[in-house]
Formats: C-alpha cells, structure tokens, sequence
C-alpha cells in the first residue's frame, strides 16, 4: 500500500500514484524533477483515462467547496498539468537550456482576480 492520502473508493486503482497529491506547485515541480520521465509516464498513463471521472466527481461542488478528502484528487489534475510539458515538449523533467528548478519559488498564495 502507497503512503499517502487515501483516495475515493472510485479511485482506489489510481492509489499507487497518490505521491502526485501535492498541494503546492512548488512540491509538484520538485517531484516533477525528482522521479525521472519512467515513473511521469506511468502517473501520466494512469491518470489520464480517468481525467474525466475525476473531473466529473469532483465537478460536484464549487472549488472553493470541495472536501478536504478529495483533494488529493485535485492536487493529482494539478500534477497532470504540471507534467504536461516534460512529456509533450522536452521528453524529459526539466526544461531544455532552463535553469535550475530549485531557483524557482512560487507564490503559493496569489489568486489573480479581476480587477473590479
């Protein structure tokens, strides 16, 4: 059994990957450098056919409503973006001619909103 969050009943064939629920985008980064492209394909392979599952379970409620026990779900789309282009562009974790990843800090905490 994988450490880790537990994921819905209707997820529990995606549980081998709930090391991509990561809440940050600087935690999803690192890990996207730090495993290597066979353990990106396999999440990528393994979570992609659900997309839509996901995304209709989660779809349920408002964003900002969702139950801390889904999640992790949530967190997995954000890993799925977040691989998007080391698999369609570079084939590899890091980007081409790019710097060192461990420079780059996100602002975990900004929400773009529209100015009123």
């Amino acid at each position: 059994m994988s450490e880790g969050p537990i994921l819905p009943l209707d997820f529990a064939d995606l549980q081998p990957f709930v090391g991509w629920a990561l809440a940050t985008e600087t935690e999803r980064n690192r890990r996207r450098h730090e495993v290597g492209m066979t353990a990106i394909v396999a999440f990528k392979e393994s979570f992609l056919p659900r997309v839509d599952a996901v995304v209709a379970y989660l779809d349920y409620y408002p964003l900002d409503a969702i139950a801390p026990e889904d999640m992790p779900l949530m967190y997995m789309l954000l890993s799925l973006a977040e691989i998007a282009p080391p698999i369609e562009f570079y084939r590899q974790p890091a980007v081409i001619d790019g710097y060192d990843p461990r420079r780059f800090a996100a602002e975990e905490d900004f929400v773009l909103r529209p100015a009123f």
